[in-house]
Parts: structure tokens; C-alpha cells; sequence
């Protein structure tokens, strides 16, 4: 069963908090513990999905070329 690993991002830049390197070492080490098979599993599928997305006709890929090409219409002096 999958679980959890929550990283405390409540800071506040008027108090002058931030989350600390051993609030993120602890979380970093949890996923990254044997004992978590399931969540390790997750982020090599997720790795996987993440470079095919930004590979040569990927969706990433793609739709940032989409965007450029429309810039660039939009850009071009009218003729």
C-alpha cells in the first residue's frame, strides 16, 4: 500500500521561517527507504511518463511547439 510522506511547507516569510534541511533530509530519506517499495515504484513510473512527455513527439514536447508556432504568428508583422 502506497504511502504518504508529508513535507512541511507552512513557512512565512514575515516570521522569517523556512523549512529546514533536516525537515527535507527526513522527508527525502522516508521515500527513499527499502521499506517503501510502493512509493519508489511510483516516482520510476512517474520518471518514466516525465521523459517520454519531453521527448521528440512527446505531449511536453508538442504542446511547446504549438506554443511557439503560435507566438510566432501572432508575432509576424501583417503583410
Amino acid at each position: 500500500m502506497a504511502r504518504a510522506v508529508e513535507l512541511k511547507l507552512d513557512f512565512r516569510y514575515r516570521d522569517g521561517e523556512v523549512v529546514t534541511a533536516e525537515v527535507i533530509e527526513t522527508a527525502v530519506k522516508c521515500v527513499m527507504d527499502g521499506e517503501n517499495d510502493q512509493g519508489r515504484k511510483r516516482v520510476k513510473e512517474m520518471s518514466e511518463k516525465s521523459r517520454k512527455a519531453v521527448m521528440n513527439g512527446g505531449s511536453s514536447f508538442d504542446s511547446l511547439g504549438r506554443l511557439i508556432g503560435s507566438l510566432c504568428n501572432n508575432l509576424a508583422p501583417p503583410e
